[in-house]
């Protein structure tokens, strides 16, 4: 038995980890798999909401946190339903900066990041740090709402412009509600 064992050959790093040579080429500039981490389709007071967040929460208290996904196209929402990651069929981090007028995403997401992404928060030391996060960035930046703000709710890495300040808007900024 112990021969066997012996013999088995551990596989490949990419077959064991579909998503480690992902998350090495995005972290090293290349975007790929469409996870999208610019800024640009973003509503632009969202965009000016990540900056405080990132300036007045992330660097002040040197929280492990970076942006991870900002817009996202059809096809990556319809990959993340598939896959069981979401349900919602229509996402506010998608956008359409071809159409006229173009829409803006109104979601990011920022992730726990100390070398590696995770979104466990069954680790209570990362769920300890989002939990952080988002009520620290809540009074930094009111006009945002954050998926942990509902206790039933467990996407906490989730931040959008709260529906009045995306009304409020509207004339500047064309976006899906």
């Amino acid at each position: 038995f112990l021969l066997c064992f012996l013999m088995i050959r551990r596989p490949p790093r990419s077959t064991l980890f579909p998503y480690t040579t992902l998350f090495r080429s995005y972290v090293s500039g290349v975007i790929m798999s469409k996870v999208i981490r610019d800024t640009s389709m973003l509503h632009p007071l969202l965009v000016l909401s990540l900056r405080k967040i990132k300036r007045d929460v992330i660097d002040k208290y040197k929280m492990p946190f970076a942006l991870f996904e900002t817009g996202r196209t059809h096809e990556r929402q319809q990959m993340l339903i598939s896959k069981g990651r979401t349900h919602a069929p229509v996402s506010k981090h998608v956008f359409n900066l071809e159409s006229t007028p173009p829409l803006y995403a109104i979601a990011a997401d920022i992730v726990y990041f100390d070398g590696r992404w995770s979104w466990n928060i069954r680790d209570t030391s990362i769920k300890s740090w989002y939990i952080l996060l988002g009520n620290i960035s809540l009074d930094v930046c009111p006009e945002l709402k954050w998926g942990g703000m509902n206790r039933k709710s467990t996407n906490y890495t989730h931040f959008e412009l709260r529906e009045l300040i995306i009304r409020q808007n509207l004339d500047k900024y064309p976006c899906i509600l």
